[in-house]
């Protein structure tokens, strides 16, 4: 008898143990929209599909998009993955044009931020955003100051588009990571042939590329109401409790 229960009572066990998983009792069910935002390197391809299996294991309907609030549906596939010959050819145009750009930018930066916004539209189901391409703009051009994000301070037609951009119900995260963990990432992008010349751009100089991630992350936590994660070396449990008690907070507080 004994022989008989021991076998269905691991096959009972294994399934109890996969339905915890896929439940996810940890993390809360899927705001209306979620942007995931970081700069090259930082894991938001990772974190968003972990977050989608667990959500879609539960039973919940959830829509990936990449770049934008209005983008079209992504695959499961990484940025880096996505762009192809092409998108990489018009990233190194844009990196070599860029110091000639860099006086038009923030103006560029703030119109598409408002288009994005305006093209906008609810969604029947969740949205995880991956990534928000004017936000990366805006934080590639503040980290060639100084002074950094408080260069906005002077821009306020460009403060007030940016706390106006997430819509309704919308949710931010922002991964940061060492350059350290970018420097061994993208050295793992580079053997794979998957690197991009922004990684490149990020690897070439590593106090800039922490420039750059701070503006980024300081425009995601005071105008976006961004809860922050540290993405360094974080297993897949570690993860799930960071992202547990970042979107376990109370909905997006009203800007200031």
């Amino acid at each position: 008898m004994s022989a008989l229960r021991g076998p269905s009572h691991a096959r009972c066990g294994i399934l109890s143990h996969d339905l915890a998983l896929n439940e996810s009792p940890m993390l809360p069910p899927p705001p209306p929209v979620l942007l995931i935002l970081g700069t090259d390197a930082a894991g938001k391809d990772y974190v968003a599909e972990f977050l989608i299996r667990r959500w879609r294991a539960a039973g919940h309907r959830v829509e990936k998009r990449a770049g934008g609030f209005a983008a079209p549906a992504a695959d499961a596939r990484s940025s880096s993955e996505r762009k192809g010959r092409w998108g990489r050819f018009q990233e190194r145009a844009f990196l070599e044009l860029f110091p000639l750009l860099r006086p038009l930018l923030p103006a560029v930066a703030r119109l598409l931020l408002a288009r994005d916004r305006r093209r906008f539209r609810p969604s029947a189901i969740p949205l995880v955003v991956v990534s928000h391409t004017a936000l990366r703009l805006l934080a590639l051009i503040l980290g060639q100051h100084r002074e950094g994000w408080a260069v906005l301070a002077n821009r306020p037609a460009l403060e007030s588009t940016l706390r106006a951009l997430p819509p309704l119900g919308t949710r931010v995260l922002v991964l940061d990571i060492t350059h350290a963990t970018r420097r061994r990432r993208i050295a793992a992008r580079i053997r794979s042939g998957t690197a991009d010349p922004f990684d490149n751009y990020m690897l070439a100089d590593p106090d800039r590329s922490e420039h750059i991630e701070r503006c980024l992350v300081e425009i995601a936590t005071r105008y976006l109401k961004a809860a922050l994660i540290e993405n360094d070396d974080l297993d897949d449990a570690a993860l799930e409790r960071e992202l547990e008690r970042a979107l376990g907070r109370q909905a997006r507080l009203p800007s200031p």
